[in-house]
């Protein structure tokens, strides 16, 4: 295990946006090199070019398929309307302060 330099902790640290204190520069070299080191034991281990399993489900649409409903006159439409402005509809103003 290679122990990362001074430098690479207070790089990590600034990206981290963490202040870090000189004394606390020693642990965090340890731990950054295991980190590390884990990291690089995942890159090796070789994966098959086999199908990849992304998820267990194929995600196609379940839904049913829209269908149109029968078409509404003008005059069954204003029947349930509860206030009209001659071929219009009236309804709140709506508006985010």
């Amino acid at each position: 295990m290679e122990k990362r330099s001074e430098e690479e902790v207070k790089h990590v640290a600034n990206l981290a946006r963490l202040n870090v204190l000189d004394s606390e520069i020693e642990r965090y070299r340890v731990q950054l090199s295991s980190i590390l080191s884990e990291i690089e034991k995942i890159t090796q281990v070789e994966v098959p070019n086999d199908e990849i399993l992304i998820a267990p489900t194929s995600n196609h649409n379940c839904y049913k398929e829209d269908e149109v409903g029968p078409m509404l006159s003008k005059e069954e439409i204003f029947k349930n309307v509860p206030k009209t402005n001659g071929n219009y509809i009236v309804v709140p103003k709506v508006i985010n302060d």
